[in-house]
């Protein structure tokens, strides 16, 4: 069967075939009355034509095609970028919202101490990575009036106090380092004579020398008890989560939750001044 398509003559006819189908088509289009051998020859070329004619329609619409797309590409590109650009734009604004709602918060809290206490607000810088010796470095020094031994607050509660000072820095040892000891009252029964100090790298803080008759129980409330030169009395240090018996039988520890989380800390205060409740009493009478 497909010896036929290697024959000369099959192809010469073929080719005659064609040219007749193409002479018929322009001769009789301007006729309007043409035979009946001419309208079969034209049913039959019809569909011929119309595929030619579609074929052509599809070449002419490729480049249109191909523009278009590549219009699209550009576009999409664009979009791209724009939605990286907003993104990050978000990315800002979201960090500047929780800057603004932490500033918030220390300012108002600022505010509401300002009859007892000189603040100085100071950003975090650094912090140390030695889980035995807990630090902070803010941005606030000597210049600023910082001076070793101060203490240092946040809206939650205590931080630490002030160690190394120098022109525009300071270390801050946290609460949490196991050199250092507050002392230390249990807020709504106001028994003394606690002392809470560092744990370690746990992350909490430990409540000693409690006497065995004391009410402690998990939940209270601890604060500073205002027995030292170093911190006022009446900051929040924490909140009890566990009591344990000394082996002497004569004293009680318990485990005290920090009531700041010093992982989060990017902001702190200072108390450069300290003016007790109990002398503007005093002076108002």
């Amino acid at each position: 069967m497909f010896r036929i398509f290697k024959n000369k003559c099959f192809w010469l006819f073929f080719a005659i075939f064609i040219f007749s189908l193409i002479m018929i088509n322009f001769t009789s289009s301007a006729r309007e009355d043409i035979t009946i051998v001419e309208k079969l020859i034209r049913d039959l070329y019809t569909p011929l034509q119309s595929g030619v004619s579609e074929f052509r329609d599809n070449c002419a619409a490729l480049p249109v095609l191909f523009s278009d797309k590549k219009l699209l590409s550009t576009q999409i590109g664009e979009l791209k970028k724009e939605i990286e650009q907003l993104s990050l734009e978000n990315q800002v604004l979201r960090e500047y919202e929780a800057e603004a709602k932490r500033l918030k918060e220390l300012v108002e809290f600022k505010d509401a101490t300002l009859e007892s206490y000189d603040l100085l607000a100071a950003s975090v810088i650094a912090r140390s990575p030695n889980n035995w010796n807990k630090t902070l470095v803010i941005n606030r020094g000597s210049k600023n009036g910082v001076e070793k031994d101060m203490a240092v607050i946040s809206p939650d509660g205590l931080v630490g106090r002030v160690g190394s000072v120098s022109k525009n820095s300071a270390h801050i040892s946290l609460i949490s380092d196991r050199e250092l000891a507050v002392g230390a009252v249990l807020q709504e029964s106001r028994e003394t004579g606690g002392i809470v100090e560092g744990i370690g790298n746990s992350g909490l803080l430990r409540m000693i020398n409690i006497p065995y008759y004391s009410s402690i129980k998990k939940g209270d409330r601890v604060v500073t008890s205002g027995l030292s030169l170093t911190y006022p009395s009446g900051i929040d240090i924490g909140f009890v989560e566990e009591i344990l018996k000394e082996p002497n039988g004569l004293l009680l520890s318990a485990t005290v939750k920090p009531a700041v989380d010093f992982n989060k800390l990017e902001e702190v205060l200072v108390i450069t001044g300290y003016r007790p409740q109990l002398e503007n009493d005093k002076a108002e009478e």
